[in-house]
């Protein structure tokens, strides 16, 4: 199994002391359409293991505790997607910063990832512009979607620009595992 980023992020979240898919998504944000079959997965890879529990509703109440192998992916399979800042969904680039920070990565590490997520973001907007200009005279579709591609590119970019100054700024740190 070649683990993603959201894979990594929900070990990190176990490891954190997140049990269930409603704690996951209370506390973690993470949808029960997203992890429910991603919870399934990661225990067929046996890096997690489920446990049900009746609970005071006598429902059956799942929970997950990470294996070993799970324990050992969650506090180091970020690292290679912490040097490989190309991830197209905000959400995958923002995984990777929560991770790291957890994980106690340095602080130059995470801010130079997001610096180049939003860099990435905005030679992406570029390309994109060209496009749109191609086809501006045209009220179509089209046009729409890549003018709102370029918009949210570039505002992607400097928001994970700010999120950068101000990690650089206060140099927060997580507790070490």
């Amino acid at each position: 199994m070649n683990p993603s980023i959201f894979d990594v992020y929900l070990l990190s979240l176990i490891d954190r002391g997140l049990e269930t898919p409603y704690d996951l998504l209370k506390q973690g944000g993470v949808s029960l359409g997203s992890a429910v079959p991603a919870l399934r997965r990661l225990e067929a890879a046996s890096l997690v293991k489920g446990m049900a529990q009746v609970g005071s509703s006598k429902r059956l109440r799942h929970r997950f505790k990470l294996s070993n192998a799970g324990r050992k992916l969650a506090r180091s399979g970020w690292k290679s997607h912490l040097k490989t800042p190309n991830h197209p969904d905000i959400d995958a680039v923002l995984r990777v910063a929560d991770v790291a920070q957890h994980y106690s990565a340095k602080d130059d590490q995470i801010t130079a990832f997001l610096e180049a997520a939003a860099s990435e973001r905005r030679l992406a907007a570029r390309s994109g512009t060209s496009v749109s200009e191609k086809i501006r005279n045209s009220l179509g579709l089209a046009t729409t979607r890549g003018a709102w591609n370029v918009s949210r590119l570039l505002a992607e970019a400097r928001f994970l620009e700010g999120l950068a100054k101000s990690f650089r700024q206060n140099g927060t740190k997580s507790p070490k595992h």
